[in-house]
């Protein structure tokens, strides 16, 4: 686990939380520079089903509106479903670069990562944001291990997700079993929690304000910084309000996202 103050890593996101005088809230709609500044390398990890690929196409299309050239990675080779890859006319027309696993949309159980996620990542720097999407549990961390010591070369930043309304991962406990499982797996350390609590259609302002004492918790036990926590575009600016209400979770940003992923009978909000 990581303090966010290791050496060789850009400045925490932690140190964007807003200040009495509601600076860093990015306004009711929500913060929308939770990922906007260096380190240009971000690795989205958590366990199955927590929305690390919604969560990852939504900072890619984010910073893809902003000016920067964005690469996308799908490191997702265990679940054959629900990957970056399977948006792949999301990502183009948004004029991000994807690298996935071969026969990556294709649902096939074993698919293979493509060449030149070396050089991409290696090409992360001011400008160019890349992003690795990577597969839950410790099994998916094992392709982010390949890349370990090209990744720990250079400044990056490692987001472990968490959702809470996920049954088998309701726990402080588990979710703390996981990061360091899924650390020992890759060979690379968290940076900072961002609390993604959801339950697709049926998420609420309110559902999601009751898993924020967990959220911190979880980030004061990781010894980790509070990147922010998510809430449907819908419900970012009603979220910013009640928790501008309690002075204990006064100033944490609130990062308005898009439903991209679902199933194909639910309404996507693209």
């Amino acid at each position: 686990m990581c303090d966010g103050t290791a050496a060789g890593l850009g400045p925490s996101l932690g140190s964007g939380l807003g200040g009495p005088d509601g600076s860093g809230l990015g306004g009711l709609g929500g913060d929308m520079t939770i990922f906007s500044t260096a380190p240009w390398l971000t690795i989205v990890v958590g366990h199955y089903g927590v929305g690390k690929t919604n969560l990852s196409l939504n900072i890619a299309r984010d910073l893809r509106k902003s000016g920067v050239r964005v690469t996308l990675v799908d490191l997702d080779i265990v679940n054959p479903y629900f990957r970056s890859t399977d948006h792949r006319a999301f990502v183009e027309d948004h004029g991000i670069k994807l690298l996935g696993p071969v026969h990556g949309a294709s649902n096939l159980d074993t698919p293979s990562l493509p060449p030149g996620i070396d050089e991409a990542i290696e090409a992360a720097a001011e400008g160019h944001a890349v992003i690795l999407d990577v597969g839950g549990d410790p099994d998916g961390a094992r392709a982010l291990g390949r890349y370990a010591a090209h990744i720990a070369a250079r400044p990056y930043r490692m987001v472990n997700v968490v959702n809470f309304s996920r049954p088998e991962m309701a726990s402080v406990e588990n979710n703390l079993e996981l990061l360091i499982a899924t650390e020992l797996t890759s060979g690379l350390a968290n940076t900072e929690v961002l609390g993604n609590t959801h339950l697709k259609e049926f998420t609420t302002a309110e559902g999601i304000l009751s898993s924020v004492g967990a959220t911190v918790e979880f980030a004061q036990r990781a010894r980790l910084p509070l990147a922010g926590i998510t809430a449907p575009r819908r419900l970012a600016a009603s979220l910013t309000s009640l928790l501008a209400e309690d002075i204990s979770m006064f100033g944490i940003p609130v990062y308005p996202i898009d439903i991209i992923v679902g199933t194909p009978w639910e309404p996507l909000e693209r």
